[in-house]
């Protein structure tokens, strides 16, 4: 049985769903690994039209934050936030990155969710004319996919600066919280 909730209302691309199964999908979560990787499809009305998108998630990974995280380990900060509709963290858009350093630009726009049953770390990859990179058809879908595999299996996990930047802008009194344990852990 699978639950239909609303995700998110996005500047760019408008609202969405997306289909969260009942059943418990990740029974162990992993660091520096997934268990899956699926390919989801989502449909956005924006503007009286109905826009498809596809979202990469990469299953039972030990934070939703990773594919944040690994985005900004590699490219630095985020070009800016998306809040979706009624959720706390946003969707992160980095624009005209040069992922293969071969001078063609990507947005990337990094996304997650954590629940008690469940948890993912996602992309979506659009080019400079704002065409979607993951779509079944697409050249790149596979080289794309596999190189964020890589960068999520290979991401420094002692490297924790993402976290400070992330949590001051999300929430400032969790950072806070977050400091006086760590200062309190050495």
């Amino acid at each position: 049985m699978k639950i239909y909730i609303f995700l998110f209302s996005i500047c760019l691309l408008g609202c969405s769903s997306q289909k969260v199964k009942k059943e418990e999908q990740c029974p162990k979560i992993y660091k520096n690994k997934f268990t899956k990787i699926l390919n989801e499809k989502y449909k956005t009305i924006y503007k009286n039209e109905t826009i498809s998108y596809n979202e990469v998630r990469f299953e039972c990974v030990y934070s939703a934050l990773y594919t944040h995280k690994v985005m900004f380990d590699r490219y630095g900060k985020w070009d800016k936030p998306i809040y979706p509709s009624n959720k706390n963290h946003p969707i992160l858009v980095w624009k005209n990155v040069d992922l293969f350093n071969n001078g063609k630009e990507y947005t990337i726009m990094t996304n997650g969710l954590e629940s008690w049953k469940h948890i993912y770390a996602s992309i979506m990859v659009f080019d400079n004319n704002e065409v979607d990179l993951l779509s079944e058809n697409s050249p790149e879908k596979e080289k794309l996919t596999n190189l964020f595999a890589e960068l999520l299996k290979n991401q420094d996990l002692e490297n924790e600066d993402f976290y400070e930047v992330y949590w001051k802008m999300v929430d400032p009194k969790r950072w806070e919280t977050i400091k006086e344990h760590n200062k309190n852990q050495n």
